[in-house]
């Protein structure tokens, strides 16, 4: 029963419109939650499917291993901007309909635009887990990521953190434009700094500058060896 319970949500989410492998349905923006950058849940019929989107990978929110990354706020905020303000969202699936983790595959559509390339666009974004070198936006997707690392936007804008095999946090170490602070605290600290590491993932907050910091009413920790280190 459970198979046929699966089955019949899928058909829901996504109504056959065409040939081929492709299908797409127009879903309504009340139904869907935004997870984070890349993925979302959508409800419907009273049922709730895990979505990922096809070919990119945003910075983590709050990963049980890997805890929050830089600009992983930013990319689901992004991504709730775009979804919110559309007047149609349509889901569109290719082939593979499921990761490993049994989320749903697809590329979501809003008011014309596709989201993964605005994401790669504005530098929310990398390409990956590319199953298929023919998949039908990976050529303009390419494209709109070879401009955002030559404008170094977003994740582009320090040189090793966006990886073949993910983000990777302690590559800025040593970056001069990166603070950590905690929601639970009033001072923020160079994102090197050891208090860093003892900073829960849903209390962490990222700053760009000390001024960003400062404007949010926080001021220099006194980890005084950890200044010494920045400076």
């Amino acid at each position: 029963m459970r198979k046929f319970a699966v089955w019949g949500l899928l058909l829901a989410l996504l109504a056959v419109a065409g040939c081929g492998n492709e299908e797409i349905t127009e879903v309504p923006k009340q139904a869907i939650t935004v997870v984070d950058g890349d993925t979302i849940r959508v409800r419907l019929k009273g049922k709730e499917e895990t979505v990922r989107l096809l070919l990119v990978d945003t910075p983590e929110t709050n990963h049980p291993e890997i805890g929050k990354q830089p600009l992983g706020e930013e990319a689901k905020e992004f991504t709730q901007k775009l979804i919110h303000e559309a007047k149609k969202i349509e889901l569109e699936k290719e082939e593979t309909k499921r990761d490993k983790y049994g989320r749903f595959l697809a590329y979501v559509v809003v008011d014309g635009k596709l989201l993964q390339e605005e994401l790669v666009k504005s530098g929310f974004a990398r390409i990956a887990y590319v199953e298929d070198a023919d998949a039908k936006y990976l050529d303009k997707m390419k494209e709109a990521e070879q401009k955002a690392q030559q404008k170094k936007v977003g994740i582009w804008q320090w040189d090793d953190y966006s990886k073949r095999d993910g983000f990777k946090t302690e590559s800025l170490k040593k970056e001069r434009n990166i603070f950590v602070a905690s929601k639970n605290s009033d001072v923020y600290h160079p994102i090197g700094c050891h208090v860093a590491n003892d900073i829960k993932p849903e209390n962490l907050i990222y700053y760009y500058s000390e001024q960003e910091a400062i404007k949010d009413n926080r001021h220099r920790s006194q980890v005084k060896e950890c200044w010494e280190a920045y400076q």
